[in-house]
């Protein structure tokens, strides 16, 4: 699947179909699946969690209330993880899969006058996702996503 993001004010065109993963491979000599399966594994317990506390029954807005009160308990594996290099090489790599063209990691970041990473990394999960996940639990949590983006309250800002 191919999708165009925008970072930065540049449209970034990804693919994130099994290439990307070598693409990882050959550029950052590691496999990446070690890294990003527990991270969605470490989601999917969470929610699986969750709907095992409420035996199944809950709604999906129900849902999306219990996620929001959990947020940093279900992003905690991700921010265990050297995020911001992750999502550089790891979008690099969609990129570079989507791109053959494109220049080096180093060169290729510098290019983006900024890189909003609450921007990339929901787009950037999203697209790992859909290649890891079969469409059916897919759809599920699309419509998880969406309830729990209706009913999420904005993070107070630090001072």
């Amino acid at each position: 699947m191919e999708k165009i993001i925008n970072i930065g004010g540049k449209d970034v065109k990804l693919n994130n179909n099994g290439g990307w993963v070598l693409e990882y491979q050959a550029q950052f000599n590691k496999d990446i699946l070690p890294v990003i399966l527990p991270l969605v594994a470490a989601i999917t317990e969470s929610l699986a969690a969750i709907l095992a506390e409420n035996e199944g029954n809950i709604t999906t807005r129900g849902l999306a209330e219990a996620v929001q009160g959990r947020t940093l308990d279900i992003l905690a594996p991700i921010y265990q993880t050297e995020v911001i290099d992750l999502v550089y090489n790891v979008t690099w790599a969609l990129n570079k899969n989507a791109d053959p063209e494109i220049p080096g990691p180093m060169q290729w970041v510098r290019q983006f006058e900024t890189f909003p990473l609450d921007v990339v990394i929901p787009e950037v999960y999203g697209l790992i996702l859909t290649g890891f996940v079969s469409s059916k639990n897919l759809e599920r949590l699309e419509r998880i996503k969406d309830e729990i983006t209706k009913n999420l309250q904005p993070l107070p800002l630090m001072n």
